[in-house]
């Protein structure tokens, strides 16, 4: 655990300390952090891991279940265009293009338990918690479908693509409880993570019924020449693309004169 976590993990239970009189309050509330709230993509990116540390502040009455924990990570919303592989001839072609208009280029669901055991399923999925929360949400914005089957089948395989490139995640042992009052989370952010603001959402529950939520955002950019070219890119297209084909002419020119050379 290098400083800044022993910084924060000790914030933490100062707070826990201070917020926890015998009489204070009737439940408890959440209080959380990120290791880092920026995260820098260079050209060496190769994905990195970001923690969250946790208290649980208020009175809680003794003899009570420990509440549980879970924690969504997600970001940014994106359009996805999605095709069905079609057979032509000897060749697969994409065909039949379907879109969601905005679904999360990450998604990562951490729990202290499983989500059975946390809460029903239907009070989950009602607080957009959980990937059928997030399937939903992926069908209310739909577009191109000839069905509402349709949709939903695109949605379940939109879903075991996104895990399948390590982008949605889930791990029901992701939230470690320290002591009865602290807790901390981890959760890996592959190389290919999207750009953009990221939110993590902490849930706080017990025996079915959700005490409190606490949010606190992320955001991953790039940084450096990176950003440079990034924002270039984007906010001149025309010029960026003269000058890629210039520097692709110039490239092609040096190398036809070291040939000719050789």
């Amino acid at each position: 655990m290098n400083r800044l976590h022993k910084t924060l993990l000790g914030g933490l239970m100062i707070l826990a300390a201070l917020f926890l009189p015998a009489h204070a309050e009737k439940k408890p509330r959440i209080v959380a952090d990120l290791s880092t709230h920026t995260v820098a993509v260079k050209t060496d990116f190769a994905g990195t891991r970001v923690m969250l540390f946790g208290a649980l502040v208020g009175s809680d009455e003794e003899g009570k279940k420990r509440p549980d924990i879970i924690v969504v990570v997600r970001g940014p919303s994106l359009p996805f265009k999605l095709h069905r592989k079609k057979r032509v001839a000897v060749i697969w072609v994409n065909a039949d293009e379907r879109a969601f208009r905005a679904a999360p280029g990450y998604y990562a669901l951490l729990s202290s338990g499983l989500l059975e055991n946390i809460a029903p399923a239907a009070r989950l999925r009602s607080h957009g918690i959980g990937f059928e929360a997030l399937q939903d949400h992926l069908l209310a914005a739909a577009d191109g479908f000839k069905s509402i089957e349709e949709a939903r089948e695109y949605a379940r395989g939109f879903v075991r693509l996104m895990k399948k490139k390590g982008l949605y995640r889930v791990n029901d042992n992701g939230v470690t409880m320290t002591g009865r009052y602290l807790f901390r989370a981890q959760f890996d952010l592959p190389a290919n993570v999207p750009l953009g603001e990221y939110e993590a959402d902490v849930y706080l529950w017990r025996e079915g019924k959700l005490l409190g939520k606490y949010s606190s955002p992320l955001n991953i950019e790039k940084r450096g020449f990176e950003r440079f070219v990034y924002e270039f890119a984007h906010k001149q297209g025309l010029l960026y693309g003269i000058a890629a084909v210039i520097i692709a002419m110039a490239a092609g020119f040096a190398a036809a004169a070291v040939f000719r050379k050789s």
